[in-house]
């Protein structure tokens, strides 16, 4: 028995060296959370505008063009995780948060879903993120070797950083937007769910945000940005009539919350959009400079 453990002692020691190299290189590599969390570190004492949620903030809305902003925006991120953020660092000066009430804002979380739990390894990795422990498996890059092996092609595929100072990611530009670009039914589809125990849950997170919010007379604007026609056309009428019912309770309890829907706007064009439901950077002009009339400050 002894020498059977040791032989297999040495012939998984390779792999393990592999493995600890692996996670020490990607957890050094650019990082669009780490980055956020280091400047938030520095600065957010300075904030006054704060751009939460997920990919369609991250990609859609400016901090350069707002008063004394910075985006915490992350690809998919969800309501737990913004109401984590919000309070997570010290904003003394902080005046106004932007927030997604998308098609599927209600419908997501990471810890619900299968095979979307390794999203929350970036906020227990890099931004010091306390929801779950540190030893677990969302404390290591490996516990997802697919999303690993993609970023070790860094070694040879030289990459560069997709986002600003500010935390607006700049990389969905009109000239490089896939062709053909209104993929509305794929998006719609794949953005379209059954369970509503998660819609309850992020109510919850809802209700989390708005009640801190009002304790701090942080003005809130819940936004719910613009989509192609296309996109409108496969959404599902029992999740829309669901988003409606929660959202009609939600601003009838916190009537401070200001609701801007600009999901049909016309102001929009083909122009604007990266894909069905994502703006490029000049949408992200356009939509920024309509919420900046909600931005001032004395």
């Amino acid at each position: 028995m002894r020498k059977f453990i040791i032989k297999t002692l040495l012939f998984a020691l390779p792999w393990m060296v592999l493995l600890v190299a692996a996670e020490i290189y990607v957890e050094r590599m650019p990082n669009i959370s780490r980055d956020k969390h280091q400047w938030m570190l520095a600065h957010s004492c300075d904030v006054k505008t704060l751009v939460l949620g997920h990919s369609h903030m991250l990609y859609g809305v400016r901090p350069d063009m707002l008063p004394s902003a910075f985006s915490l925006a992350q690809q998919s991120q969800t309501y737990r995780y913004d109401a984590y953020l919000l309070k997570h660092y010290q904003m003394d000066s902080l005046k106004t948060i932007i927030l997604p009430f998308n098609y599927s804002s209600l419908w997501e979380d990471f810890e619900s879903q299968s095979g979307e739990e390794f999203q929350a390894m970036r906020y227990r990795i890099y931004m010091d993120c306390d929801i779950h422990p540190l030893l677990s498996w969302y404390g290591f890059e490996i516990m997802h070797l697919p999303l690993v092996r993609e970023k070790l092609k860094s070694i040879y595929r030289q990459g560069k950083n997709e986002w600003d100072s500010l935390g607006w990611a700049t990389d969905y530009t009109y000239s490089n937007r896939p062709s053909p670009w209104d993929n509305g039914r794929e998006r719609a589809e794949g953005n379209t769910y059954s369970d509503t125990t998660i819609v309850a849950l992020n109510r919850e997170f809802l209700s989390e945000i708005f009640t801190f919010c009002r304790t701090k007379n942080v003005k809130v604007l819940l936004v719910n940005t613009p989509t192609s026609p296309l996109f409108r056309k496969y959404q599902d009428a029992r999740q829309l009539q669901m988003n409606k019912k929660i959202l009609d309770k939600l601003l009838m309890a916190y009537p401070e919350v200001k609701y801007i829907d600009l999901e049909a706007d016309t102001r929009f064009t083909e122009k604007d959009f990266y894909d069905a439901d994502h703006l490029n950077t000049d949408g992200a002009a356009r939509l920024t400079s309509l919420l900046s009339v909600y931005c001032q400050y004395e």
